[in-house]
């Protein structure tokens, strides 16, 4: 470990209670998309004591700190995410969520206080940074339209070269870290389909009407054919239904059924190739039983895709810096995260970083019980923000053309 990150680490871990207490404010205070509003608050206060930089709001509550070193040079940039997730907190710990029905089940208050953490230590080692670092706190991830989106039309990206993100990975062991190269995460597509009739009809006459159950039967049965079927087996997608509403009467056939569900896939030729037999299977199905069935699709983010270069760095970093055994390749993720919306116009890095060390750290994201291992938040700063140093005076992207980035770094379809 060279003296710059034993520096770094031994700073972060003189913040570490401030850090666990920022974190277990924003725990126990849950927020979601597009409401983050105390989130937001305390975040800008604990940066406001800390000394750094007044921060510049956009896309409502979000908001970013710009650390400008003591040498000109490019911008890259840091993001964290910091809504909850409308689920009940189910732990038995003094900083479980005081929200009923609400919880940071997803470890975006670990998140936004990693970032936090890294904005502190690299406003205190800025003579270190050959450029600037913009660290920011986006909005709504968890729900559809997401924050990214919004934030990126809002100028977050302006000027800025390159960017990272990190996530809780609590099927990983705490100090260690994962990522992969090209596609990272799934797209995320979500549809619903409604089967219309003029009126109900009775059970025992089925013949005289339109049994609407039946024909949205048949459009799922299609629909769960088509992996495989008729896509390519070789590319990962997935359908998933996920809601059906129909009726109230056990004799009577309702006039009305709605079902839905999402589509996810690595591939954006498979994507829309997905999305079009969907709505194929059901206008053909309707039309064949003279009902109205009709498909409404919600897009949302498509695959991450971490740049290769970015992500040799990392790995080097990471195996120089703590050894060979943490860092790992992960496996590709069908799950969605909507740090794919940088990576469409920048090149990005999204890391998974360890949050595992007992049996109540190693809950699944979204279960009610998560929880992680808090020794992480001062070492996966002191970790990111030593790599955001490194980045900007090793020059990782100083090869890439000046033309659109992502285009001829980025593996994998868009």
């Amino acid at each position: 470990m060279d003296d710059l990150l034993k520096q770094l680490r031994s700073d972060a871990i003189a913040i570490e209670d401030e850090l666990i207490t920022l974190r277990r404010t924003l725990h126990e205070h849950p927020e979601t998309g597009w409401s983050e509003f105390q989130t937001s608050k305390i975040l800008r206060q604990h940066l406001a004591d800390s000394g750094l930089p007044t921060p510049i709001g956009m896309a409502g509550t979000g908001f970013y700190s710009d650390i400008k070193g003591e040498f000109d040079g490019p911008v890259i940039a840091y993001r964290a995410d910091m809504d909850g997730l409308p689920i009940q907190d189910q732990k038995e710990k003094p900083y479980a969520s005081k929200r009923t029905g609400f919880g940071h089940l997803c470890g975006h208050d670990v998140h936004s206080t990693i970032a936090a953490g890294v904005a502190r230590l690299l406003h205190r080692h800025r003579s270190e940074l050959k450029g600037t670092v913009r660290v920011f706190w986006q909005p709504a991830e968890e729900v559809n339209p997401s924050g990214a989106p919004r934030i990126i039309q809002e100028g977050v990206l302006d000027g800025v070269e390159a960017i990272y993100g990190i996530h809780c990975d609590p099927s990983l062991p705490s100090g260690y870290y994962s990522a992969r190269p090209g596609p990272e995460t799934g797209s995320f597509d979500t549809f619903e389909i409604t089967v219309d009739t003029p009126s109900t009809s009775h059970s025992a006459r089925p013949h005289e009407g339109k049994d609407t159950i039946w024909i949205a039967h048949q459009i799922i049965h299609h629909l769960y054919q088509m992996i495989g079927r008729v896509t390519d087996a070789r590319k990962p997608g997935v359908l998933s239904i996920c809601a059906f509403h129909a009726g109230d009467a056990l004799n009577v056939i309702p006039h009305h059924v709605s079902f839905g569900g999402t589509l996810r896939t690595m591939d954006e030729q498979l994507r829309q190739q997905l999305r079009e037999y969907t709505s194929e299977i059901t206008t053909s199905i309707g039309a064949m039983n003279h009902v109205d069935a009709r498909v409404r699709f919600g897009t949302g983010a498509p695959s991450v895709i971490n740049n290769e270069q970015m992500y040799r760095y990392i790995r080097k970093i990471v195996t120089t810096q703590l050894g060979d055994d943490r860092f790992s390749e992960r496996e590709q993720s069908i799950g969605a995260e909507d740090f794919a919306y940088y990576t469409q116009k920048i090149p990005g890095l999204f890391m998974r970083v360890g949050t595992a060390h007992a049996p109540e750290t190693t809950y699944p994201l979204h279960h009610s019980c998560f929880d992680v291992d808090e020794r992480v938040l001062p070492r996966a700063s002191a970790v990111m923000s030593y790599s955001l140093i490194r980045h900007l005076r090793d020059k990782v992207l100083h090869a890439r053309p000046k033309t659109h980035a992502a285009e001829p770094l980025l593996t994998g379809e868009q």
